[in-house]
């Protein structure tokens, strides 16, 4: 097998319910909804601006991505109650004029690595052995929980950002039970 091309990792909802379960830091928790819900990539998470969330449309603005477009992305009902938790009781800072929507202890912006620490931390804390980090849990495991609950793939390639829905079929694993369930659904004599 190619890289790639073997059986892909992802984490299921019983993963990510731990691993929110696991999380009691109020930003920490904002920040792996907001990734998990907004289905970003770290490098757009630490990029965020409060002038980018829209808690009322349940948006986020996202600029400059990895294709160097502008987009919309959404968050759950959910994430946007713990986004309006942290922003009660978090100051709002300037740095290089702008605010940053989740900044570090000492007043920086997050940087992608210091995300994948963090994620790395409450997945073993939540006893998750699977491989995988941020990346699996942020954009990997969304695309194949929208698809397992039967959302259509061109539905996933809009929320995923994507230009080209190939790209969208590498995230898009279908979980076993799926497979089995639509198996039994739609091979009948």
């Amino acid at each position: 097998l190619k890289p790639n091309e073997g059986i892909p990792y992802y984490f299921d909802e019983e993963d990510v319910l731990k691993i929110f379960s696991v999380c009691s830091n109020i930003k920490h928790l904002a920040m792996l909804q907001t990734l998990f819900y907004g289905c970003l990539r770290s490098s757009e998470l630490c990029k965020l601006d409060d002038i980018d969330l829209n808690l009322e449309t349940k948006t986020l603005r996202l600029r400059e991505t990895k294709s160097n477009r502008d987009g919309i992305a959404y968050i759950s009902d959910e994430c946007a109650d713990t986004l309006r938790t942290y922003l009660k009781i978090r100051p709002p800072i300037t740095i290089d004029d702008r605010t940053p929507l989740f900044y570090t202890d000492h007043a920086n912006r997050w940087h992608r690595n210091d995300i994948h620490r963090m994620f790395v931390n409450y997945k073993k804390k939540a006893n998750i052995r699977k491989p995988g980090g941020v990346h699996v849990f942020s954009r990997h495991s969304p695309a194949t929980i929208m698809i397992a609950n039967g959302c259509d793939i061109r539905i996933v390639k809009e929320v995923l950002r994507h230009k080209d829905i190939k790209t969208t079929l590498r995230y898009a694993h279908v979980a076993d039970h799926t497979k089995r369930e639509r198996y039994d659904e739609y091979l009948k004599l």
